[in-house]
């Protein structure tokens, strides 16, 4: 799930848990869904078509994804039409949680 609230870095960690437990836009979660089941990541115009929404309905919800670490701008490939375009995927999992030798848990 992804969050719309932000913490900062040097924030106490009930700061984090706070904003991890806000609900995203219902287009930002359908956005990043759509992302999720594509590893070679999508276009703009990719995910529009996929969702069967318009373009200035999908590239709006990609610059807040990306802002909250949770979609990257990985490289660029031609589009139908012949320009390059940006392609967004999924950024990479950070685990959250920490165990050591014992199975203590700690939040990174």
């Amino acid at each position: 799930m992804i969050t719309d609230a932000y913490a900062r870095r040097d924030d106490l960690q009930t700061s984090h848990d706070a904003a991890a437990s806000v609900r995203p836009t219902r287009l930002e979660q359908l956005v990043f869904d759509a992302l999720s089941a594509r590893p070679r990541g999508a276009t703009s115009f990719e995910l529009a078509d996929a969702l069967g929404l318009s373009l200035v309905t999908i590239s709006p919800r990609l610059r807040p994804l990306v802002n909250k670490g949770k979609v990257i701008a990985d490289g660029t490939r031609a589009g139908a039409s012949g320009r390059m375009q940006t392609v967004w995927k999924v950024a990479a999992a950070k685990p959250l949680i920490r165990f050591d030798e014992r199975g203590q848990g700690s939040f990174l």
